[in-house]
């Protein structure tokens, strides 16, 4: 099952946080500055002051259940600086970081950071023994996450036997037995893991309330297969909104009773099929559904639900590594019935030309047996024409259904029986990156287009380039991209519409990245002599961001300005209302303090909303207020 790490990460563990010598009273031992590293290289620049201010510790659990641990995360960072390093206070903010990074999932961040403590803390001066112990099995929960899981089992190991007892909190030791048995079966050990719970079991008292302990206790009973004990485990746990509890004990019960397949099937069908259903909740019920017809040895039912469960394309499934589907399952499912297939219409290897008649023939009303036949071929032939005609015709069949673009990407871009995505016809290749663009997936579409001329057929250079300029973009190669842009408008006379959009995209994409220079360069490369108004008047109001973003808030004013009167007629639209709004607050940052006045005066004039008026009002009083200091100052 998916570790609650969570559960084990929140333990209340009294560790009496003392620390030696002069640390003790708030200062290190050495009287030198101590250089803490940030939590990622990601904070190398410098940051804009916050928003949102820290008040408590306390305040960093409320943000966490506000679905933000990141920004909780940022306020803990900067009040921690104002610590003296390796103090108490400075701990009790170092034990709340490692449980934002393991909310965040930055699991090796957690192994990183704890090691820089380990390598910078002196002994007993600045880390005591107890403090350390808590940290290090936070290092091991991060190290089984990552599948670390030799490492962790040798960390535990030493923990255990090497430890001493009178700095160990008592829960500490039932935590660590406990990853022993996660890392037992990560390892593939699971005789050890069922030994290490057997003595786990005569040592400590099972505690039922832990929902996580038991699912752990019931997947050893599974992996070593005593079915029945698992249920028994499984069944003391409420199955309200507990899919996966719900889902594991189907499955012991499958195993366990292995005639009941056909209706442990159905019950699955019937809950799949017309139902509104949460992605983890389909895929799990697929995924029993998928066990149920291997027991039934029913291929087609197999096909069924290994298409639907990585048509969810679900980057963390409800269960863990020993509980899933992959591509290669589905590869060699279609090929099973394939070859059946062939073997039904007495057809064999060589004859091409016989399986594609056949593959046309049952296209039309059994296009699931169309496509395993042809999944059976390309699996066994060598021509690297056929090849690319029955990949061509498997592409064909899957696109035409719901999600056939997430199927076709696992199918070709996760799998070990596809070597090569030139297999794909072009124009499939240029629909997966834009696919994989839209799901955030960059590598995969950065692979993609390395495997395509440009452009590929009926698709327009630039409408290619602008694509490749995108992933280059997301890459972080900046200059890469701007080149490509810049090579690709110096070979045009002249854009379309739908061109000049495209490009908007890329530049957007400039200024989501933080790349304001680049983007403004770019904007350049568009005349706006023969632009609509309307256009205009966008070009002007991103421009004016950009500078607003690199603080030349004086050339930000400017271009709010011309973005608000670009439209004839239209300056006091509400487009117009809010460009002229953030040119006035543009020219306060700029301290040209006159203008903004005249700037939110005339706004004022023309607003008819109340709430838009008070905010008007206060940036008046606000001008009022600097324009007396600059005074004085004077």
């Amino acid at each position: 099952m998916k570790i609650l790490f969570s559960a084990l990460l929140m333990t209340a563990l009294t560790l009496g946080v003392s620390v030696h010598g002069r640390a003790e009273q708030g200062e290190p031992s050495s009287g030198k500055k101590v250089s803490v590293p940030a939590v990622s290289a990601e904070k190398k620049q410098v940051k804009k002051e916050q928003s949102v201010t820290f008040k408590s510790l306390a305040q960093m659990n409320e943000l966490i259940e506000l679905g933000v641990p990141a920004l909780a995360l940022s306020l803990l960072e900067d009040e921690q600086k104002k610590r003296p390093a390796f103090s108490a206070d400075w701990y009790s903010f170092e034990y709340k970081r490692i449980l934002l990074l393991a909310a965040l999932e930055r699991w090796q961040t957690v192994i990183n950071r704890t090691q820089w403590l380990f390598d910078t803390a002196r002994k007993s001066h600045h880390i005591t023994k107890k403090i350390r112990l808590w940290f290090e099995t936070q290092q091991v929960i991060a190290r089984l996450q990552l599948k670390q899981s030799a490492q962790a089992l040798n960390q535990l190991q030493h923990l255990l036997w090497d430890s001493e007892a009178e700095y160990r909190d008592a829960s500490l030791p039932i935590i660590w037995r406990r990853l022993v048995i996660r890392a037992y079966l990560q390892l593939q050990a699971d005789d050890d893991a069922r030994r290490a719970l057997v003595k786990y079991a005569r040592d400590y008292k099972t505690d039922e309330t832990n929902i996580d302990w038991m699912l752990l206790q019931a997947q050893v009973q599974l992996r070593t297969h005593r079915p029945q004990q698992a249920i028994q485990l499984l069944e003391k746990i409420p199955l309200e909104n507990a899919i996966d509890v719900e889902a594991l004990l189907l499955i012991a019960k499958l195993q366990s009773q292995p005639k009941d397949a056909a209706k442990i099937y159905q019950k699955m069908r019937e809950l799949l099929d017309g139902k509104l259903l949460s992605r983890s909740a389909r895929w799990a019920y697929s995924y029993v559904a998928y066990l149920a017809a291997k027991v039934l040895s029913d291929i087609p039912a197999q096909i069924l639900n290994l298409e639907a469960m990585l048509s969810l394309g679900m980057e963390y499934p409800l269960f863990d590594e020993n509980y899933q589907v992959s591509a290669d399952d589905l590869w060699q499912a279609y090929n099973k019935l394939g070859l059946m297939t062939a073997n039904d219409h007495g057809l064999l290897f060589g004859n091409d030309a016989q399986w594609q008649k056949l593959s046309d023939k049952l296209i039309v009303k059994e296009p699931e047996k169309a496509l395993a036949l042809n999944a059976a071929l390309v699996l066994h032939t060598d021509d690297f024409s056929t090849k690319q005609q029955q990949h061509k015709t498997i592409v064909e069949i899957i696109e035409r259904r719901k999600n056939g673009l997430e199927l076709i990407n696992q199918l070709y871009l996760h799998s070990n029986k596809v070597a090569d995505v030139n297999v794909l016809p072009d124009e499939v290749r240029y629909r997966l990156v834009d696919y994989a663009l839209s799901e955030g997936s960059y590598a995969e579409a950065a692979t993609i287009m390395k495997s395509l001329k440009e452009p590929p057929p009926g698709k327009t250079l630039f409408d290619w380039r602008m694509r490749k300029a995108r992933v280059l973009i997301l890459q972080g190669e900046y200059k890469q991209s701007e080149d490509l842009i810049r090579r690709t408008f110096a070979e045009k006379t002249s854009i379309t519409r739908a061109e000049l959009d495209r490009f908007i995209q890329v530049v957007f994409d400039f200024q989501t990245v933080q790349q304001h220079q680049q983007a403004i360069q770019l904007f350049k490369l568009v005349s706006l002599e023969n632009l609509a108004e309307n256009l205009k008047r966008e070009i002007f109001f991103w421009k004016a961001e950009s500078y607003f973003s690199l603080e030349q808030y004086d050339r930000a004013a400017l271009f709010y300005l011309e973005s608000a009167r670009a439209v004839a007629g239209a300056e006091n639209d509400l487009w117009g209302q809010a460009a002229r709004f953030k040119a006035g607050k543009a020219l306060m940052l700029a301290k040209i303090y006159d203008d903004a006045k005249k700037v939110f005066s005339d706004l004022l004039l023309i607003t008819a909303s109340d709430s838009r008026k008070a905010i008007i009002n206060q940036n008046l009083q606000k001008i009022r207020l600097l324009k007396s200091v600059v005074k004085n100052e004077k």
